[in-house]
């Protein structure tokens, strides 16, 4: 259908449209809401957790009957906390098979054989921190430390509606690995990522977080492969401290 065949369309309708459709993308975005309190403690950036003691926490993990998952695959927790000039974050990570690697900002797009663009993120182990909103775009790739590897990760500030990258520090990541848990922390600087925090605040997000349990696999076999879990929904800075 074009627009030349729709007829005249009063200004009601039009406004009445247009409130379905924000009614609409909040209640996506509303469907899950994770409560971040201001911070009221002292926080190293250390990869230790222990001080993160009665901190909510987002949980992903597949569910019952996900494709491509097996019992005990891997299961991530998140906590955070805030303050006026910075975001924290403490993970812990679990998985039954390890699979981490580089992947540069540079080399972030993996043309198929069939000529399909896929993140190559996707294809090992790596959480997505992603918030976006119309002319607004930060995302975060980041990998746990293994083995003494890592943690790797890239991130890109675009803004704009014609989504115009911006220049900016990446976050500070220290991690740390004990038996098949690994922990990291991570500082995002509230100036770097261009948002004014307060309280009461909603900060639209998505997680992605991918498992690979291939390691030393090329790309074209992990293809069929491909597996993660996904949360949407919103930070919510609360008044809160703990």
């Amino acid at each position: 259908m074009t627009w030349k065949q729709i007829g005249p369309v009063s200004k009601t309708t039009l406004l009445t449209f247009a409130g379905c459709l924000f009614l609409s993308v909040a209640g996506v975005w509303g469907q899950q809401r994770w409560e971040i309190p201001q911070r009221d403690r002292h926080i190293q950036i250390d990869g230790f957790t222990d001080e993160w003691q009665g901190v909510p926490w987002v949980k992903l993990s597949p569910s019952a009957g996900d494709e491509g998952f097996k019992e005990g695959d891997v299961e991530l927790r998140i906590q955070g906390l805030w303050d006026k000039e910075n975001l924290y974050l403490a993970l812990q990570w679990t998985d039954d098979v390890w699979d981490i690697e580089r992947v540069r900002r540079r080399d972030a797009v993996w043309m198929t054989p069939d000529r399909r663009r896929r993140d190559r993120t996707l294809f090992y182990d790596y959480l997505k921190f992603h918030i976006r909103r119309s002319d607004y775009d930060y995302t975060f790739w980041m990998t746990p430390r293994i083995e003494s590897r890592g943690p790797f990760g890239w991130h890109r500030l675009l803004k704009g509606y014609r989504g115009m990258e911006t220049a900016t520090s990446a976050p500070i990541v220290t991690a740390r690995q004990k038996q098949d848990t690994a922990t990291v922390e991570v500082l995002f600087a509230w100036k770097e990522m261009d948002i004014k925090p307060k309280s009461g605040r909603a900060i639209p997000l998505l997680l992605t977080l991918a498992d690979s349990d291939l390691p030393g696999t090329s790309l074209e076999m992990k293809l069929e492969q491909l597996k993660a879990v996904r949360w949407r929904g919103a930070m919510s800075l609360s008044k809160t401290r703990r």
